[in-house]
């Protein structure tokens, strides 16, 4: 289960499957921050594992991919993922 990860591989997983749904909309990152309404280097620092994401940050950028934020925290690999 997600909780269950240590904190440092949590932001990489939640990085990880931002970078990948953002890829497969096309979107650059430039493209994803405006639509967020952040900071490109903010989108930089999330996808890759540098940042901790808040929950207001979750849910932007769930409402910018037109996605449940719950997808941003899928464990891969797993059979509930």
């Amino acid at each position: 289960m997600f909780f269950q990860l240590p904190e440092k591989e949590v932001v990489k997983v939640f990085g990880r499957n931002l970078k990948k749904i953002r890829l497969q909309r096309k979107l650059s990152m430039e493209k994803l921050a405006k639509m967020a309404d952040m900071e490109l280097s903010q989108i930089y620092r999330i996808e890759s594992g540098r940042v901790n994401a808040k929950l207001t940050t979750i849910a932007a950028l769930g409402r910018a991919l037109d996605i449940d934020p719950n997808e941003l925290l899928k464990i891969p690999n797993l059979p509930n993922s």
